[in-house]
């Protein structure tokens, strides 16, 4: 055996080398994987306060690094038809009637752990609606996806998430009812592709 060690001695090295390689490649790979999970934003779409049409929503960052809200949009279904619509802007609240001008959005940022209350869902489902052109979705609705494009901590990529949301009516009022228990991550570069190209067509 120390024979055949000697005269494979070279070998040897070569492979325990090649071995600890690897090894080593296998760490730091796993090291930049939890780097990048911990730097990575997730966003929180919650339904809290009410359980009832006075429901509001809330948007968290839970993710290490503040981000900045640019915008929320609504995916509205009724039974006949399906909107896209922006509903970021708090139009329910006349700009003459407030001194800053910032309480009328929902544009800024939230740091990390923080939240912010996007409007009661009531309020989310009349903003689509007169950005619509008020054509009755209101007292139609059937279902709400909501999702929030975000920009991250150095501004140099979109962030998202989306969540949807089921309109149980009760006494003509339509109930937000989350069709998961969590929301969902937009991960894939060609789905934020695609959020960012209708961010960009719906500016105006």
């Amino acid at each position: 055996m120390l024979e055949w060690i000697s005269n494979n001695s070279g070998v040897l090295q070569v492979t325990v080398s090649l071995l600890t390689m690897v090894v080593w490649l296998a760490y730091l790979h796993i090291l930049y994987l939890n780097f990048r999970r911990q730097r990575q934003a997730v966003i929180l779409i919650n339904r809290s306060v009410a359980q009832d049409e006075n429901a509001h929503c809330f948007v968290t960052n839970m993710g290490a690094e503040p981000i900045y809200l640019m915008e929320v949009m609504a995916k509205v279904t009724t039974d006949d038809k399906t909107y896209h619509v922006k509903v970021t802007e708090r139009e329910e609240v006349a700009l003459d009637e407030v001194d800053d001008p910032l309480t009328r959005t929902n544009q800024g940022p939230i740091k990390s752990g923080e939240f912010i209350d996007i409007g009661s869902f009531t309020d989310l489902l009349r903003r689509a609606d007169a950005r619509i052109g008020s054509e009755g979705i209101f007292h139609e609705v059937r279902e709400m996806e909501l999702t929030v494009a975000a920009a991250d901590g150095h501004a140099t990529h979109l962030v998202a998430a989306k969540r949807k949301f089921r309109a149980d009516w009760t006494d003509d009022k339509p109930y937000f009812v989350p069709e998961r228990l969590m929301t969902r991550q937009i991960r894939n570069i060609f789905q934020r592709r695609k959020i960012s190209a209708m961010l960009e067509e719906q500016i105006d």
